[in-house]
């Protein structure tokens, strides 16, 4: 059965959603909780039936023989409770393992379809974090939570009925008494919950600071510049506001819990007292006194603790649902997450018309009437300062966002006709921050063409693209040559530096077959001679391909056929570099402020 996330979950889901997981450990573990309840109901009674069974006996009124068949019932109902807590545990284990394959699998569908704009807000990020950590965790939580307030209400509504088929009166009474009780864990719970929700921030960043602290990837610089004792005390900080807003929550929830709950302690024992005149009078047996005090005892235990706490946490996943609710109505893109077209696609022309666009949130357009045409196997620039709106003309070419004023128009056809598969057979880039992965080698070149990862001639291409970007030579020295695997992940891994990372990155780009390559600063962070060299580089593996180049620094342009200069969102100049330098206008004036970086 596969699982599937619907838009609106109601209290009912608690359970529904673990069963839709797996069917057999859910029914498995209710039934186990049930067999626990009735245990500890009938254990109460059994308990009375031996000890009287045993004053019988003694006084020769009764048979030893009933006696032992009461202890050996006692003996069960005491095991059992003590083998269901393993049995119990392998059930979940199973659960938890299927909740991954199931729950896990469905939220990372939906994550994979999200419009790009959700990822980039806050509050929607964080919403997604919370739906999204641990799954199988919230599975387990569900079920194991939604049972045990089920156990916890027949092993109270049991013993209250042996109660007050005995003296009905005190029966009545404990069952008032526990309602307030119940009403101030649903409220302390939903408080609970939404400390979490407060304290994702800093969790957040602390957890990404104990990373800088601990993990190997900051391990050369943490040990060169000696920043461990400042990161220590920031990550110290972080730790210690979230700390505090969860020991805000307990306090608060503790200390309401509790009240109600020394209250009840109180009328138990004045509940016991009272069962000592019916037992005088021989309206119940010292046996049943001995097993209703002992029950007695163990529900203040439940009322006062279990149950609330169930009844706490049992609202936090509540509050899971709400959540669970709004992620899966979260905006998606049809199509984006199916593979690109096996058919490539010939480019013509691409055309920017009198372009408008406003990032969601924002009060101003970033773009303002953007005009251009780009022709096929051409090499075009954006030039323009940081703010200026290069971006988010890529952002736009790739279908990032859709919500445009104007006309973005592809061999004539308006660009948000075109599916998702087509529009990632169009294009193919290397970005500022672009991803490393740690796969092998191999992969990492494949994930450009995802269609090929299966290729019987997959080697054969990989070869080839790495010799295009000068990094076969360094390749093929390693013990497992492109098989050999990336990081620290795996045994056997190897670290490249940031060029030959920039280099695999390049590759990804080269064998997709996608017309259109754009380059968005992938060299910010080299130096401005060794970007234009790179630069160049990219421009010659790139032939064959319309090659759009993106950045503020300049010395790339001369390899561009046409240059579009960007200012406050508009297009103000465009043309060679020839030409603009003839226009003495903002090109000009940028090349000009820049030329001596590349002396």
């Amino acid at each position: 059965m596969k699982f599937k996330l619907k838009k609106n979950y109601k209290w009912y889901d608690l359970l529904t959603i673990p069963f839709c997981c797996s069917p057999i450990s859910t029914v498995a573990l209710g039934i186990q909780k049930m067999l626990t309840a009735l245990a500890a109901v009938l254990q109460v009674s059994v308990l009375a039936q031996f000890i009287d069974s045993v004053d019988l006996a003694i006084r020769l009124e009764g048979s030893w023989n009933e006696t032992l068949f009461w202890f050996i019932l006692l003996a069960i109902c005491v095991g059992w409770r003590r083998i269901s807590f393993m049995v119990g545990k392998i059930f979940i284990s199973y659960l938890r393992i299927m909740a991954i394959v199931q729950f896990g699998k469905a939220l990372t569908d939906k994550c994979s379809k999200l419009h790009y704009s959700l990822i980039e807000k806050e509050d929607s990020w964080n919403l997604i974090n919370r739906v999204c950590k641990k799954p199988e965790e919230q599975v387990r939580l569900m079920a194991q939570r939604t049972f045990n307030l089920m156990l916890y209400i027949i092993r109270i509504f049991g013993v209250l009925y042996i109660v007050f088929t005995n003296v009905w009166w005190i029966g009545v009474l404990t069952g008032i008494s526990c309602i307030p009780l119940i009403f101030l864990s649903l409220k302390s719970g939903e408080k609970n919950y939404n400390s979490t929700k407060r304290v994702a921030d800093y969790e957040r960043r602390y957890q990404y600071l104990g990373d800088v602290l601990s993990g190997r990837e900051a391990v050369n610089e943490r040990a060169l510049f000696g920043f461990s004792e400042k990161i220590n005390e920031e990550w110290f900080c972080q730790y210690e506001e979230a700390r505090k807003i969860k020991l805000r929550a307990n306090i608060q929830m503790a200390s309401s819990i509790r009240g109600g709950s020394a209250a009840i302690t109180f009328l138990s024992w004045l509940i016991i007292i009272a069962l000592i005149f019916p037992t005088t009078e021989g309206k119940i047996s010292y046996g049943m006194f001995v097993a209703l005090a002992t029950g007695m005892y163990d529900l203040v235990n439940m009322v006062g603790v279990e149950l609330t706490k169930a009844v706490s946490q049992l609202s936090q996943c509540r509050e899971f649902l709400k959540d669970l609710s709004e992620f899966s109505s979260l905006e998606e893109v049809p199509g984006v997450d199916l593979m690109p077209d096996v058919e490539p696609f010939m480019l013509e022309e691409l055309e920017f018309r009198n372009v408008c666009f406003c990032y969601p949130g924002a009060k101003t357009d970033i773009l303002k009437n953007v005009s251009f045409k780009i022709h096929d196997n051409g090499h075009y620039a954006f030039v323009g300062t940081n703010g200026a709106g290069k971006t988010t003309i890529t952002k736009l070419m790739t279908a990032l966002y859709n919500n445009y004023q104007g006309e973005i128009l592809i061999n004539g056809k308006e660009l948000r006709t075109y599916s998702q598969s087509q529009i990632k057979a169009m294009f193919c880039g290397v970005y500022q921050d672009f991803s490393k992965y740690y796969i092998s080698i191999e992969e990492n070149v494949l994930v450009g063409a995802i269609h090929n990862i299966n290729s019987d001639n997959k080697n054969a291409e990989v070869k080839y693209i790495l010799e295009k970007v000068d990094l076969y030579d360094k390749i093929k020295t390693l013990p497992l040559g492109i098989k050999t695997p990336l990081g620290k992940i795996l045994d056997g891994g190897v670290d490249f530096s940031g060029g030959q990372w920039q280099k695999l990155a390049m590759a990804r780009a080269i064998i997709s077959k996608a017309p259109v390559l754009i380059l968005d600063e992938p060299t910010a962070a080299l130096d401005p001679i060794s970007e234009s060299k790179m630069y160049e580089e990219y421009g010659d593996v790139g032939r064959g391909k319309t090659t759009i180049f993106i950045s503020h620094r300049l010395g790339s342009t001369k390899l561009a056929d046409k240059i579009f200069v960007l200012d406050s969102g508009k297009i103000v100049e465009e043309g060679s570099h020839q030409e603009l330098m003839i226009k003495n206008g903002l090109y000009a004036d940028m090349y000009e402020s820049q030329r001596g970086w590349y002396k």
